[in-house]
């Protein structure tokens, strides 16, 4: 039901989320449960876990299919959703009519993930377009300290100036709002209580146990929870900004990643450079798999994830074909990701990412993690010595909850980068992590408050990867 989700939910399609010991969270449909173990459908695997395991158990009326679905649409827009699901194919919009005899095409980059300003600075021509200094769409998690006190935000980088405050959601803009400040230098930013901007206060940060909104346990106080809101909770509390990057200010000190990459990745360079079909496997958690970005939440923009981002920016660049196999699962560790590599190699991939490490961290062992990604290459190599591997490092976890220790995250990162070689790259998202948190906190990159990426953070991770891939 597209326009009431939740009207009518059958027992059998109502969500669960299970919160288990190691501090993995596992959302989904219970498809069996018996009094040794729950079989757990999520958006893509079926993951059974034992009883002893699980340390908290919600339940939800809420239907899957997310609210509003057509709240963004036009009256013909809908019509044409309509058509679509009812016929064999896809309805021919007028929109698409006009395109087609204009002989347009989709924009080379429409989120932005091209030439980013932390990864490297624009030479040439490219230097002299106002828009390489503009970071696009930095989400901001606005902070109200004192009651009707202003809300507060940081961007990442000193302002230049400012393109638009909008919504995460795109339901508002406070662009032009009365009461704005901006400090350029520190990238403050201020906006009254009374523009309906959304805000968190200060006080909501650290909500009692079992509470609506909330997950155990604070490190230095495990009786105390964290603000938690999976799915588009936190995205609808959220705040985007473009604006341009004041650079001497910033003092950005940048790599070219991709000439790293000529050497690490040189067949799935070459492949792609000859138009030829290149297969892309991922292995990995939910961050891989797409939690929280906005597609899955069913808010607008409707952005994809990033292994999805990465795979689509590569069709808009090269000429070949390129498929993205994606069998990352949420709750999985590197662990997981060994026990599926034969469903992955069936796959045939030329290049597999491997993204893990977010639910590996709490277990305070590098070298255990270390040795597993180290059997994940021995193993990839004995099946297919062509196959190769671009490893990604993990965003940085809330750093005071007690499952994503702060400091293992860079000890993690490094014993992935002892693996770099020929054919062995590596994306560190970590490194951009820390970058962003100089000037920003942990929630403005957050989308649930705990251990995924939102909108934002997604691109972060796609602009890693194709740093990598496009010259």
């Amino acid at each position: 039901n597209m326009i009431d989700p939740s009207a009518i939910v059958p027992g059998d399609y109502r969500m669960a989320m299970l919160m288990l010991d190691d501090g993995r969270i596992l959302n989904g449909i219970i498809r069996e449960e018996t009094p040794q173990r729950i079989q757990l459908q999520t958006a893509t695997e079926l993951v059974s876990v034992t009883h002893d395991r699980i340390e908290e158990r919600r339940g939800s009326d809420v239907s899957m299919m997310p609210e509003g679905i057509l709240d963004a649409l036009q009256p013909m827009e809908r019509r044409d959703l309509i058509a679509y699901l009812q016929a064999n194919g896809p309805a021919v919009t007028d929109g698409d009519q006009a395109a087609s005899e204009k002989g347009t095409s989709p924009p080379a980059d429409p989120w932005h993930l091209l030439h980013p300003v932390w990864l490297k600075p624009p030479t040439g021509d490219a230097a002299k377009d106002p828009t390489a200094d503009t970071i696009y769409s930095e989400s901001i998690t606005l902070l109200q300290h004192t009651v009707d006190g202003p809300l507060v935000g940081r961007t990442a980088y000193p302002i230049a100036s400012i393109e638009s405050v909008v919504s995460a959601n795109r339901t508002a803009d406070w662009t032009q709002v009365e009461g704005l400040k901006v400090n350029l230098q520190t990238g403050t930013i201020e906006i009254p209580v009374a523009s309906g901007a959304p805000y968190i206060s200060v006080d909501q940060l650290y909500p009692p146990v079992d509470s609506p909104n909330s997950y155990r346990h604070r490190v230095g106080h495990p009786e105390q929870a964290l603000l938690y809101g999976p799915g588009r909770w936190f995205h609808d509390h959220q705040i985007e900004v473009t604006y341009r990057v004041d650079r001497q200010l910033a003092r950005l000190e940048n790599a070219d990643a991709a000439q790293a990459a000529l050497q690490q990745l040189p067949r799935t360079l070459a492949l792609l450079r000859a138009g030829q079909p290149l297969v892309i496997g991922c292995s990995g958690d939910s961050i891989a798999a797409g939690g929280d970005a906005s597609q899955l939440a069913g808010a607008e923009p409707m952005q994809p994830p990033f292994p999805t981002l990465v795979a689509q920016q590569l069709r808009e660049v090269y000429p070949g074909s390129i498929e993205l196999k994606n069998r990352a699962v949420g709750g999985w560790s590197i662990q997981n990701g060994l026990d599926d590599l034969d469903a992955m190699l069936a796959e045939k991939p030329d290049l597999i990412i491997v993204a893990y490490g977010m639910n590996d961290v709490g277990r305070r062992d590098p070298q255990w993690f270390a040795d597993r990604n180290r059997d994940f290459v021995q193993r990839v190599r004995a099946a297919d010595a062509n196959i190769e591997l671009l490893f990604v490092s993990s965003m940085l976890g809330n750093k005071v909850w007690i499952h994503t220790p702060r400091e293992m995250f860079s000890l993690y990162r490094d014993q992935l980068a002892q693996l770099t070689g020929p054919g062995i790259a590596l994306a560190d998202v970590s490194a951009v992590w820390q970058q962003q948190l100089q000037n920003k906190g942990d929630l403005d990159l957050t989308g649930n408050g705990l251990n995924h990426p939102n909108d934002y953070g997604h691109r972060l991770y796609a602009q890693t990867i194709l740093g990598l891939l496009v010259e």
